[in-house]
């Protein structure tokens, strides 16, 4: 199963993160933080939605708009560590983007396989981010060497994300 070990880490990485969550209840003013969690939620319903890749865009930028808003509010310790959170779930979200980028504008082109993503410089770290196993090819008419993912690598990307939001949902008491 891909992304096996990845999940082992983010098993851990939650139950780190759900001890230290308590400790923002004190000294972290959980209001700062409702209209990034807003984007993030919405980003989140976009996802289940299926929305189109501009308009998932959009929603994506709101969020990181929100979460730009939120660098000169942090004050304590708890609420810096917040902000690293919700950066980290930017960054998943940019990722999944990413590689469904590449899923469509890669699918127009007759080398790459339905069902498979192209590996590009881009995605390469996506891949070993996610320990994402990626398939060697040959492009017979010139020789050149290529690599995929599968489409629902994707869906490794959106889990991760999906429990960074559980992690911040427990950290902000939601």
């Amino acid at each position: 199963m891909p992304g096996g070990g990845a999940s082992k880490g983010i098993l851990i990485a939650v139950v780190c993160l759900l001890l230290l969550g308590t400790a923002c209840s004190s000294k972290c003013e959980k209001k700062k933080f409702i209209r990034a969690h807003q984007a993030a939620m919405a980003v989140e319903r976009a996802i289940v939605a299926r929305m189109g890749y501009q308009e998932f865009g959009a929603v994506l930028q709101s969020m990181s708009n929100e979460v730009k808003a939120l660098e000169i509010t942090v004050r304590s310790e708890e609420e810096r560590s917040l902000l690293r959170d919700y950066e980290n779930l930017l960054a998943m979200y940019r990722e999944g983007r990413l590689l469904e980028k590449y899923r469509i504008e890669f699918a127009r082109y007759g080398f790459v396989p339905r069902g498979l993503i192209y590996v590009g410089q881009d995605v390469e770290p996506i891949a070993i981010k996610y320990r994402i196993p990626m398939e060697p090819h040959v492009y017979e008419p010139t020789g050149q060497a290529w690599k995929s993912i599968p489409e629902d690598s994707i869906n490794i990307v959106w889990g991760n994300a999906r429990s960074q939001l559980k992690i911040i949902d427990n950290i902000l008491n939601y």
